[in-house]
């Protein structure tokens, strides 16, 4: 077919097939951030005359390079202004079709990452009736380090400028501005949930799927002062707006990474930690606290579809072979007390086992959980899950960290998907969750009853998918 042609707010923009759909790569939804416009909300974008092609992946956000993760991310280099606010989307048909959509942040720690993924090709989500549109935004440093002067968390306006995007233009592609769903993984799903609580998103979609991550701790003042220091001696600049504007995106990428360096010591004791980067509480566009608004009541009205794998980083805890006395004084810097501590050595003889599973829960299950019993409790629509899958590749990672994207995006048959999951990964479970996944962005029921006070069931997604009462009674149990 010839390549199709959408008339945009800012101007035409001309794409391609795939197998299912069409698609649209490299949009921009705001200005490249950078020159005057750096450390500032994202500004709109300047129309353009005639068609502008829209057939390859915007260029990355700055970032380091990062090798080889779960995902593939692949990095592509815009120099030192890149237009790196841009989007992709993969659509059905064009037009007034009216249909579902699903708006995707993608992960990497808010400091990688790529909405470029194949892992996040909405091609077979087009097959299945639904628009997915996969937006970058800036990262690290740019994106979130806290600066006199400067805009305060610019990465979550530029969530926010992708969302307003998806509002004006969507229905151009076939999508309703009035079924929107955000989702995202890992540090996207953080991204996910806190959208949900803040008043600036309010109205840009209707549900939304926080995928292995939920709730971030917000940084304290005195940490948030104690980062920029740290960067700016790293440059050797002055830890001002000036100060850092002088500096190339590269040089400050550089500078994030040395002075967010682990410290000296076993990588196991790291387990847990916090992120470097992560949006603040600036009182306007995050006025506080995630989980304080979520108890408040704040998203109610939003339908949500959140949870976790099984085994986040628990593979990763024991590849790097901690002994008993580094497991145990792990497990007392996540907050472990003594008979905590105790049951895990019960559950876990293997050390870095316990160790990485008890991260898992306190970093990822437990926070998932409380968001849904949070939001059971103020009467919000919620359904809770856990992809308990485990792969034997690569060592045997188990239900790791990332592992049930290409299940969800049903890409299976990606190389990178089939180094991960192994030679013949389950395509049926593949065709349960995605077809989940697809329901919730339709109508709002991924096809399993809604988490409640009281009554708390939770789909558990494996080679025999069923659907269990009060899933993490016992893990609950064991932290104070």
């Amino acid at each position: 077919m010839s390549e199709p042609v959408v008339l945009t707010e800012a101007g035409r923009v001309r794409g391609s097939a795939g197998a299912h759909g069409l698609f649209f790569r490299g949009i921009p939804f705001a200005r490249a951030p950078f020159g005057d416009l750096r450390f500032r909300a994202p500004a709109p974008v300047e129309p353009w005359e005639g068609e502008r092609p829209a057939l390859h992946s915007a260029p990355t956000a700055p970032q380091p390079a990062t090798g080889f993760t779960l995902i593939p991310e692949p990095t592509i280099d815009g120099g030192e202004a890149p237009e790196c606010l841009s989007l992709n989307v993969f659509t059905p048909e064009l037009g007034a079709a009216g249909l579902p959509v699903l708006v995707w942040i993608h992960g990497g720690g808010f400091v990688t990452g790529t909405p470029s993924s194949t892992w996040y090709d909405g091609d077979r989500f087009a097959r299945d009736g639904v628009v997915v549109v996969s937006a970058g935004y800036r990262l690290g440093a740019e994106g979130f380090l806290e600066i006199p002067g400067a805009q305060p968390n610019r990465a979550v306006l530029d969530w926010i400028a992708a969302l307003e995007w998806v509002q004006a233009n969507i229905a151009a592609f076939g999508g309703d501005p009035a079924k929107v769903t955000v989702g995202g993984q890992s540090a996207g799903g953080a991204a996910t949930m806190l959208l949900t609580t803040l008043p600036r998103a309010q109205g840009l979609f209707r549900s939304a799927i926080p995928m292995s991550g939920s709730v971030f701790p917000a940084p304290s003042s005195e940490a948030v002062a104690e980062l920029r220091a740290k960067v700016a001696a790293e440059l050797g600049v002055e830890a001002t707006l000036e100060g850092f504007s002088r500096v190339p995106p590269s040089k400050l990428v550089e500078a994030q990474t040395a002075a967010t360096a682990a410290p000296e010591g076993s990588a196991a004791e790291r387990f847990g930690r916090g992120l470097s980067f992560s949006p603040v509480i600036d009182g306007d566009v995050v006025p506080e606290p995630p989980m304080k608004a979520i108890a408040s009541g704040a998203g109610s009205a939003c339908r949500v579809l959140i949870g976790t794998t099984a085994e986040e980083v628990t593979a990763l805890a024991r590849m790097s072979k901690p002994d008993e006395a580094v497991a145990e004084r792990a497990l007392r810097s996540l907050g472990l007390d003594d008979a905590g501590a105790a049951a895990y050595r019960v559950a876990y003889p293997d050390p870095g086992t316990r160790l990485g599973q008890a991260a898992t829960d306190r970093t990822f299950r437990l926070p998932a959980w409380r968001v849904a019993e949070a939001r059971a409790g103020a009467g919000a629509a919620t359904y809770h899950y856990q992809f308990d899958w485990r792969t034997q590749a690569l060592g045997g990672l188990g239900a790791v960290h990332c592992l049930d994207l290409p299940f969800v995006f049903d890409v299976l048959d990606d190389e990178h998907a089939r180094v991960v999951a192994g030679d013949d990964p389950p395509q049926p479970l593949a065709d349960q969750m995605h077809d989940a996944w697809a329901a919730f962005i339709t109508d709002g029921d991924p096809g399993w009853p809604r988490f409640g006070p009281g009554r708390r069931p939770t789909m558990v997604f494996s080679g025999a998918s069923e659907v269990v009462g009060d899933l993490l009674e016992e893990t609950r149990s064991r932290w104070p």
